[in-house]
């Protein structure tokens, strides 16, 4: 019998390819698969928040760094047993602030060249794959478009072409 998606919990998660110059801001995480290895900052949308605010809350959290959402760059869709996750990449402009890890769920935060984590044994391979492809990905950009009609309070409508 083949696994039936629908049944599944859907969860969505967002995370930030920010760069300075050719230094990706990259965090270990203290928990889970990737456990101490170089990931992008990343977190999964909480009730009534959009993915973009999910997105700046989670790198300003997690890293310190206050960041501007831009273009949709990646997507990420895994289905497992028990499980049906989406994650978003987002190229990120950097505002302001320095790394530093939150202590609890990363113990590292920094910008580290690219080339380093291109072949570094601590980088994730999602790392690795996205540090080799999302430099020159040009993505979707978020458009102005509204639906008409009015919308609840707290509605978020998001459109990427």
């Amino acid at each position: 019998m083949s696994l039936n998606v629908a049944t599944l919990p859907i969860t969505v998660g967002v995370g930030a390819f920010m760069t300075r110059g050719d230094r990706l801001l990259v965090v270990r995480r203290t928990y889970g698969a990737l456990r101490g290895l170089w990931t992008i900052p990343s977190g999964y949308v909480e009730p009534a928040e959009s993915v973009v605010a999910t997105l700046e809350r989670e790198i300003q959290e997690e890293t310190g760094i206050s960041g501007r959402a831009g273009p949709l760059v990646g997507v990420r869709h895994r289905v497992a047993k028990g499980m049906n996750d989406t994650f978003l990449i987002f190229r990120m402009d950097y505002v302001s602030g320095e790394p530093h890890p939150d202590g609890q769920e990363v113990s590292a935060a920094d910008f580290v060249p690219m080339s380093e984590l291109a072949s570094a044994e601590d980088s994730a391979p999602f790392t690795k794959a996205m540090v080799a492809r999302m430099p020159s990905a040009r993505g979707m950009n978020l458009e102005p478009y509204q639906p008409p009609g009015r919308r609840a309070d707290g509605e978020s409508y998001l459109l990427y072409l």
